[in-house]
């Protein structure tokens, strides 16, 4: 707050110079004093130049300030020759603006200004200390607290010193802000009383800090001492040599020693702390230490009050003797007639291993012998079931300790403890809680742990059976730890509970693998790996899976299980999958797996198996529909045609030749009649003139049938009417020309020598005979000619449908 107003005033005050510089020929004010007690009143006078410009010729008056706070005007008054007085009973500030203004009606104008410091009484030292500095050079230090600053006054500083003995009396002037002084060695008597003060003094005041009556010597205070040796010179004592710092090793009084040992390697250890009176020429003999232990030393001492710091510590070995005291032992033998028995054992607080490299003994006295020899705190081996009690002996190089009884408790089917429960109480400690077992047979309890992920080392600690809880501690953070509790009964141990237990739980360090096993279109099953003990860092609580599609559709399930199925997945679709494991200490996500579905197998099937067995009955269908209409089928995909050239007419019915026709409708030509054996003839009009080459080349005949008659066609009486009916008409048709140049006459048809009948005629009788029709071939004798009536040809056509066939119509011939 004093530095706010010191800023306001510097800055009002460099306003007021600015104003006085136009108004400096006016007027002058001057103050009784430029500093004042507190409460003291000061006086102002304000000298008005008589050819002031501002008065010059007109009315004014005179008003006073302090900080532009305006004075009354009762407390000024006027003098002579233009002097104007103030008297101001107080200033209520530590520094003030008083200035003096000219006013003219309303307006006023400062002249001129003084500032005004306040004088406070200075505060009283406090804290006052002196301390013997016995290091080259000796000399004493004296400092104190000064108090509240004071901003405005400057203040002086005394230390004032008298020595009782002599009355010898020394004072220090301080330099402004410097609150300590040496007082060289000339001043001091080291073992005399001295009394010392400081007084403060300003303007105004003085005042002085309270008397301190102090002996040098005993304000000292020493720099940390040395260890110089160390002596083990019996069992369980070690003796000790020591001396101040070279430069304080002049001083040659009995102290107050201190020496502090610590078992090293024994964290459980407590720390010894031992008290002696010692000059620096004697030694400190301790005992009651345990033998063959290392101690880690270190020594402080004072000659009144103050300690020196503690010296730098040192290892010392106390001597060996055979070990005492018994150990702390946990039996396990199997209940179910095995033969090996576990033995764990530990130090108790009563045990003293006396010495290094401890070896161990456990022997039966019925049967004697030895059962197992080892350097460990732990051996497995055989037992009879005979054997009711085993022997632990620890030795060393000095001897044996008194033995251990170990009475043979084997495993049995008795009740356990129950509601054993963990709790975390720091990063290295957990406290189990459980119910206590309410039988008189119970006679305590084992706790047993041991790291899953470190070395399969088991710790244990014997417990009453009064207690109901206990905390172990020893144990790394993130660390898996099988924790079991086992019952003693009189006659045997009981079931175990065992809890997996961590002291703190962090997010697992990996996370779980997740792997997609598509079971078909609609369900898809999601399947991962637990993960590995080590890096689990808690107890996995569960696993949460998140899965979204393409179109943003999220689905969340929560499970314990490894395996989740997802069941309504639609086929030709994409899915996301992301696996978070969660502890109590947090959770970790994996990383994204993407599945595109398809059909699947079942689908499939129940698609193709309805196809196949479809495909299969139109197949069978169409088989018995081809076996019904085999005929029809055949005349439509497979139409008769007749080779002329190799035709055998045996049958000549409309019926039966029109079987491999294809419908036709009326309105078009009627369809010609196919003769089942046809040939064609192109030979050359005089080749069809040798009557003996159409006789033996161009018909076929049978001898027996020939008759040597003028009629070669003639029908024998011998064939009945049904023989008629079933012989079949057929014939050669010669071509005098290329037949499909041919545009000439309707070829010439000759009569065969065959005795079969042409045509079947319905009535009894020879057929007509034929007539040649060609005048180029009037001169075979085998053929007669047929007038060719235009009545009478039709009737001939309708006769022979196999030369109907072949008719061509030409209007100009017929």
């Amino acid at each position: 707050m004093t530095s706010v107003w010191l800023s306001v005033l510097v800055v009002l005050w460099i306003h007021m110079n600015g104003l006085l510089k136009g108004a400096k020929a006016c007027g002058e004010v001057k103050t009784s004093s430029s500093v004042v007690p507190v409460g003291s009143s000061i006086s102002a006078s304000c000298l008005i130049n008589s050819d002031c410009p501002l008065t010059k010729g007109k009315k004014f008056r005179v008003e006073w300030k302090i900080n532009n706070d305006l004075v009354p005007s009762n407390l000024s008054y006027l003098e002579s020759n233009g002097t104007y007085i103030v008297v101001i009973p107080h200033i209520p500030v530590a520094r003030a603006v008083i200035t003096c203004s000219v006013c003219v009606e309303d307006n006023c104008q400062v002249v001129d200004g003084s500032l005004v410091k306040v004088a406070y009484p200075p505060p009283i030292p406090t804290n006052l200390s002196c301390v013997l500095n016995v290091n080259d050079p000796v000399r004493m230090l004296c400092q104190w607290n000064p108090g509240l600053k004071m901003e405005n006054i400057d203040l002086n500083y005394t230390l004032h010193t008298k020595i009782s003995a002599t009355s010898k009396r020394c004072s220090y002037m301080l330099p402004a802000g410097v609150h300590s002084y040496w007082i060289p060695r000339q001043d001091i008597q080291l073992f005399s009383e001295m009394e010392i003060y400081v007084e403060v003094e300003n303007t105004f005041w003085n005042t002085s800090s309270a008397r301190l009556l102090v002996i040098p010597m005993k304000t000292a205070k020493y720099g940390p001492p040395e260890i110089q040796g160390i002596e083990d010179y019996e069992l369980g004592c070690l003796e000790y040599t020591w001396s101040l710092t070279e430069s304080q090793n002049w001083v040659k009084l009995t102290f107050d020693v201190e020496l502090s040992l610590k078992e090293v390697n024994n964290q459980q250890a407590k720390e010894l702390v031992i008290s002696k009176k010692a000059s620096q020429d004697s030694t400190i003999k301790v005992c009651g230490l345990s033998h063959w232990t290392n101690y880690s030393t270190k020594i402080r001492v004072r000659y009144s009050n103050l300690w020196s710091e503690w010296s730098d510590p040192k290892v010392a070995t106390t001597l060996a003797r055979a070990p005492s005291g018994r150990l702390d032992t946990w039996l396990k033998v199997p209940a179910d007639g095995g033969v090996t028995a576990q033995l764990y054992w530990k130090p108790s607080q009563q045990f003293r291993a006396n010495s290094e490299n401890l070896s161990y003994i456990i022997e039966s006295k019925k049967p004697k012998q030895t059962l197992c020899v080892t350097t460990e705190d732990h051996c497995f081996f055989n037992i009879s079931k005979w054997v009711q009690k085993v022997y632990l002996t620890a030795r060393n190089r000095c001897g044996k300790s008194t033995p251990t009884e170990v009475p043979v408790y084997r495993m049995k089917a008795l009740d356990p403890v129950s509601n054993l429960i963990v709790h975390s109480q720091s990063n290295t400690s957990v406290l189990l809680v459980w119910e206590s077992l309410v039988s008189s047979r119970v006679m305590g309890y084992v706790l047993e742990w041991r790291s899953l992920t470190e070395s399969p080392k088991l710790f244990f600690t014997l417990l009453t059976k009064n207690d109901s809880s206990t905390v172990v501690t020893g144990l790394e953070p993130y660390k898996p730890y099988e924790i079991s509790i086992y019952p003693k009964y009189v006659d045997g141990i009981g079931r175990s509970l065992t809890v997996i237990a961590y002291t703190s739980e962090t997010a697992p360090s990996v996370a779980p693998k997740l792997t997609i096993k598509e079971i078909h279109s609609s369900n898809v099953q999601l399947v991962w790996d637990e993960i590995p003990l080590k890096q689990r860092n808690g107890i996995i609580q569960g696993y949460t899976i998140f899965i979204w599609d393409e179109k943003n559709h999220i689905e969340i399930i929560k499970t314990k299980m490894t395996n989740v199925l997802m069941k309504d997945v639609q086929p030709f679709s994409t899915y996301h999958f992301l696996i978070s494991v969660h502890t109590l200490g947090g959770s970790l996500n994996g990383t994204v797996v993407t599945l595109k579905t398809k059909i699947g197998h079942i689908e499939i099937l129940l698609f193709v198996i309805p196809v196949c067995v479809g495909f299969a009955l139109l197949i069978l269908i169409a088989v018995f529909a081809c076996l019904g209409k085999h005929e029809r089928l055949k005349m439509c995909l497979w139409p008769i045609i007749p080779d002329p050239a190799n035709s055998s007419i045996r049958r000549w019915t409309t019926t039966e030749s029109l079987q491999g026709m294809p419908p036709f409708k009326e309105d078009k030509d009627p369809v010609l009649v196919y003769l089942s054996h046809f040939s064609l003839l192109d030979l050359s009009d005089k080749e069809i003139c040798n009557s003996d080459y159409v006789k033996g080349n161009l018909w076929s005949h049978d001898s027996g049938s020939r008759d040597e008659g003028h009629n070669l066609f003639q029908t024998p009486s011998s064939y009945d009417s049904q023989q008629d009916t079933d012989s079949v008409p057929y014939a050669t048709v010669v071509f005098s020309g290329p037949y499909q140049n041919q545009t000439g006459s309707p070829p010439t048809y000759l009569r065969s020598e065959s005795t079969q009948p042409l045509l079947g005629m319905e009535e009894s009788g020879s057929p007509p005979p034929y007539e040649n029709l060609s005048e180029s071939v009037s001169k075979v004798n085998y053929f007669t000619t047929f007038p060719l009536e235009p009545t009478e040809n039709e009737v001939i056509w309708e006769d022979f449908p196999m030369l109907r066939s072949l008719e061509i119509r030409n209007s100009n011939q017929i």
